[in-house]
């Protein structure tokens, strides 16, 4: 019996294994060759002005908290000299002195530290959503530039190509088997890959000047060898509610919104205002008469604070919309990226078909044309064909790991603050 529930252990615990490597290699976690390094990703984030400015902002909410939790209200201390006459012509000097100061009541200090404590949860939300957009932001420049390298790669083959049609051409050209004029199209068709390969290489240079001055200390992106982007085992509906359940967009949405709806609270516990409590002592005549008593006052409360209570209560109901408008905005951002990815993946796998079978056409049409069974105009052609298959192939490739990237970084699965 205990053979038996040891050999059920292990096969249960060869299934979860299993499992578990199925999920690390169909999730679309990328393989990191296609990434900078992860540590080195997260020190330029928390390097970049827009995520150390929301950092600070943490530390302003909490400055604000302290002040909500100490009150705006402070000891006033009053003091007076005087001089007394009566009717019989006796002078008396007299003094006075008071210290006052307003008490929060009817729970206010409670409102006051609860909006403390929301602030502190705003601004974390903020700092973790401002982490989040800039990694997205260093997504789509880390591709962009991965994109221009790749195709600057296949340019240089495509030159390296030319050359040998030339070469090819020339041979051709010498032992009379073609005529003149291939040779020129050869050079001509040189020509013009070769200007396609400096319009690549200055696009790549545009894309990796904008990645290193936007994120200093990220490396250069590697081309080659590009990981093969890879389906994912669980469905979209799980990937939806993995990135809508928890969305730093989202949970800043709705940290404003119930932040103002505590201040609209707290502006219209104002209706019963604050009561000034003072404790005063004084010597008249000389001192032959001390007096020692308290006070209490009130401020008369007027339609000014009626009007603030109803702009408070206004700015509370616009937050509640928009944190509405963004629950929308998330649920439809987390649909398109799970499309997307979807999506991207089988149109490169499309798009990779057809660049294998023109790349075959184009080797047979051009083994044709070394033997002298097909024209120059025809290589040409299906070698044009072959070369923008590939580029759109491998251009679609970058798309989809990029989908998956964004995918993963969407759903925390990637470069989380958490």
């Amino acid at each position: 019996m205990v053979d038996h529930c040891a050999g059920r252990f292990r096969e249960a615990a060869l299934k979860a294994a299993l499992w578990l490597a199925l999920v690390a290699f169909s999730s679309p976690v990328l393989a990191q060759s296609v990434l900078p390094p992860e540590q080195v990703v997260r020190n330029v984030l928390e390097n970049l002005p827009q995520v150390r400015a929301s950092a600070m902002n943490i530390d302003l909410a909490r400055a604000g908290k302290s002040r909500l939790e100490a009150g705006t209200h402070e000891w006033t201390v009053r003091t007076g000299l005087s001089r007394r006459t009566d009717q019989l012509g006796g002078r008396y000097n007299e003094q006075d002195v008071a210290l006052e100061r307003s008490v929060r009541w009817f729970g206010k200090a409670i409102q006051d530290r609860a909006i403390g404590d929301k602030g502190v949860v705003v601004a974390t939300s903020g700092h973790e959503d401002a982490w989040h957009e800039a990694g997205r932001s260093l997504l789509t420049d880390w591709f962009s530039a991965l994109r221009e390298m790749s195709a600057t790669d296949r340019l240089d083959e495509q030159v390296i190509l030319a050359t040998q049609l030339r070469t090819i051409a020339e041979k051709r050209v010498k032992a009379g088997d073609a005529a003149q004029i291939e040779l020129l199209q050869a050079d001509t068709e040189g020509a013009r890959v070769g200007a396609l390969l400096q319009q690549a290489q200055l696009r790549r240079e545009q894309a990796l000047q904008q990645l290193a001055t936007s994120y200093p200390g990220l490396p250069v992106p590697h081309a080659a060898p590009l990981p093969t982007p890879v389906a994912s085992i669980e469905s979209g509906d799980w990937w939806r509610d993995k990135i809508t359940s928890d969305n730093h967009e989202l949970q800043l949405a709705q940290g404003e919104a119930d932040l103002l709806g505590l201040q609209a609270a707290r502006v219209s516990s104002e209706r019963m205002p604050d009561p000034t409590i003072g404790v005063r002592a004084g010597r008249e005549r000389d001192g032959q008469e001390r007096l020692v008593g308290i006070s209490i006052a009130f401020t008369l409360p007027g339609a000014g604070r009626s009007a603030e209570r109803d702009g408070a209560v206004a700015k509370a109901g616009m937050a509640t919309q928009r944190a509405a408008l963004t629950q929308m905005k998330v649920s439809a951002g987390a649909q398109r990226v799970v499309t997307d990815s979807q999506r991207s993946l089988v149109l490169w796998q499309t798009m990779q078909r057809i660049a294998e079978q023109s790349a075959q056409q184009s080797a047979t049409m051009m083994r044709a044309y070394t033997l002298g069974e097909a024209s120059l105009t025809d290589a040409l052609t299906n070698r044009r064909m072959a070369m923008d298959a590939a580029l759109a192939a491998e251009s679609a490739q970058i798309d989809a790991l990029a989908a998956q990237a964004r995918l993963s970084l969407d759903a925390h699965l990637l470069w989380s603050i958490d």
